[in-house]
């Protein structure tokens, strides 16, 4: 018996050191990796990420940008003023909150006010489709030639209520509708009703589109009545889809604006030729009324001059990046 308690004597102070030893050896461990973990370590930790985080933006860097200083006073007609947003973000690095407010404190969207501002050196490079011969006249007369550059694509587009059972015209029928030879829809595939045909005051983008695209020469006949004569791209499309002859009018309008700036989902788009105006038959130019969308400046620009820097970088890589974000089918040239 005393030899038992004398063995468990020696064996139970062994256990103890050895529990002892083992403690303090996890203890080590447990310190050593606290230790690399601590506040300093994680402070390296992020910077590494962070690191990473700027070499990221380091590809993606831009290659061009301008101060607001050097930044040339802008305009441009409302299809395109989306454009001009894109272009602040990426020249000048703005939020998209900073380019709406760019937006509505230095643009006006009319078409013929936007190429007076030019003509008038308020503005010093405009967004716009090519001059009507008004603007060109008053061009002429304050000494001003343009410099047009064109950067994209886009459509001029016909359109009719979704409940309008044609659903294509050819440009020969448009012409005839405008100059008054045909005057009911029956006569074009449609129901026996009058077609009633809107349009735009003259010197808008979209008349002188109209009148130089389709007319080609042809006189369009006076609308009977005044309120057939509308003042923006917005009135016209809202008299196709709501107004009480809605379901007989037939209007124009640009493909951008009326597919995504502003949708009413009870108009639709005619064919032209057979052809519908699509983002696809717009890039390939099969689509018959495509245009080119232009950057416009006065030809006695300098020619280091932040403008032609600006309308440089609109036909590089990058510059196509904008243009296309602004939902326009950049140039391939």
């Amino acid at each position: 018996m005393n030899e038992r308690k004398s063995i468990a004597g020696i064996i139970i102070p062994i256990i103890l050191i050895i529990i002892f030893i083992m403690c303090a050896i996890v203890y080590c461990i447990f310190f050593m990796n606290k230790q690399t973990t601590n506040p300093i370590n994680n402070e390296i930790s992020n910077i590494d990420n962070s690191s990473t985080k700027n070499n990221n933006v380091a590809n993606t860097v831009r290659e061009f940008t301008m101060t607001e200083s050097e930044f040339p006073k802008v305009d441009g007609a409302t299809a395109m003023l989306p454009m001009i947003g894109e272009i602040t973000k990426s020249v000048l690095n703005y939020s998209d909150e900073e380019a709406q407010k760019y937006l509505d404190e230095n643009t006006h969207g009319k078409t013929a006010r936007v190429y007076a501002s030019l003509i008038n050196k308020e503005k010093d490079l405009i967004f716009v489709s090519e001059p009507s011969d008004d603007i060109i006249k008053s061009a002429q007369e304050n000494n001003v030639e343009f410099e047009m550059v064109g950067i994209g694509l886009d459509g001029f587009v016909f359109l009719v209520n979704k409940e309008n059972k044609v659903d294509s015209l050819t440009i020969e029928q448009i012409q005839k509708i405008y100059t008054g030879e045909i005057t009911n829809w029956s006569s074009v595939g449609g129901d026996n009703v009058e077609i009633v045909a809107y349009q735009r005051e003259k010197n808008s983008g979209s008349q002188n589109l109209m009148e130089k695209m389709v007319m080609q020469g042809l006189k369009m006949k006076e609308p009977e009545n005044t309120n057939l004569m509308i003042g923006s791209m917005s009135g016209l499309i809202d008299g196709i889809a709501s107004y009480s002859n809605s379901k007989n009018s037939i209007g124009y309008s640009i493909y951008l604006y009326a597919k995504e700036q502003y949708v009413k989902d009870n108009v639709k788009f005619l064919a032209i030729n057979g052809v519908k105006p699509t983002d696809g038959t717009i890039a390939s130019r099969s689509y018959p009324l495509t245009k080119v969308v232009y950057a416009v400046y006065r030809k006695d620009e300098a020619q280091n001059s932040n403008v032609r820097k600006l309308v440089n970088w609109l036909k590089t890589e990058e510059g196509k990046k904008a243009v296309s974000a602004g939902g326009y089918v950049p140039l391939a040239k």
